[in-house]
C-alpha cells in the first residue's frame, strides 16, 4: 500500500484562464476566486473588432486596440463585477469557446460569442468576447476584455458598487500620466 498523497499537478496558464471560464458559466463564485490573485485586475475595452476574425486576429497580436470603460481593480472588486453577472444573466454561457496562448505562455487569449439572456427581461444577449489573461504563480493578475461596450450599456441594467467605481476608474485612465485608457494594461 501507498501511503504517499500524489504529487500535485502543475496548473499551466491556460489551465487556469479556462478554469475561469467554467466557473463563470457555471455561476460557481469559489471557484473564480480560486483563481484569482489578490491584486487581480479586469478592464473592459470598447473594441469592435472582437466581431470579425481579422479583428480577433488583430486584437491578439497587439495591433489593435480597444477604448477602456471598465477598470475593476482587487480580487473583491472583480468577485463583486462577476457576482452581480451571475444575477444579471441566466444562462451565461459563451459558445464557440477559441483559445491561443501566446509564444511565451504569458498571455492566453479567449474568443466566445455570449449566449445570454438578460434575467430581468428575457431578453437575449450575444456580444462578442476576447479576453486576455495574464497569469503569474497560476493565478490570473490581468484580464483584459475586449468586445462591444456599447452594446453592454444598452441593455439598462444598473452598476453595482464594483462597476460603477470601475467606470469612474476608466475615466482616470484618460487623465492619468501613468495608465492608458488604450493599451489593455
Amino acid at each position: 500500500m501507498n501511503d504517499q498523497e500524489p504529487a500535485p499537478t502543475t496548473r499551466t496558464g491556460l489551465d487556469v484562464a479556462q478554469e475561469f471560464i467554467r466557473a463563470v458559466e457555471a455561476k460557481d463564485i469559489e471557484a473564480v476566486a480560486r483563481t484569482l490573485s489578490d491584486d487581480a485586475r479586469q478592464l473592459f475595452m470598447h473594441a469592435r473588432g472582437a466581431t470579425a476574425p481579422d479583428g480577433v486576429a488583430d486584437i491578439i497580436a497587439g495591433r489593435r486596440r480597444g477604448f477602456c470603460v471598465a477598470d475593476v481593480k482587487g480580487r473583491s472588486e472583480v468577485l463583486a463585477y462577476t457576482g452581480a453577472l451571475f444575477d444579471k444573466f441566466t444562462p451565461l454561457l459563451w459558445r464557440d469557446h477559441a483559445w491561443s496562448v501566446s509564444p511565451d505562455s504569458g498571455e492566453i487569449f479567449f474568443h466566445g460569442v455570449g449566449d445570454m439572456v438578460v434575467a430581468r427581461t428575457g431578453r437575449p444577449y450575444r456580444n462578442t468576447y476576447v479576453t486576455r489573461f495574464d497569469i503569474e504563480n497560476g493565478r490570473i493578475v490581468l484580464m483584459a476584455e475586449y468586445g462591444n461596450a456599447l452594446m453592454y450599456a444598452g441593455l439598462g441594467v444598473r452598476p453595482n458598487g464594483a462597476e460603477f467605481r470601475a467606470l469612474l476608474r476608466a475615466v482616470g485612465r484618460m487623465l492619468s500620466p501613468r495608465l492608458s485608457s488604450r493599451s489593455g494594461r
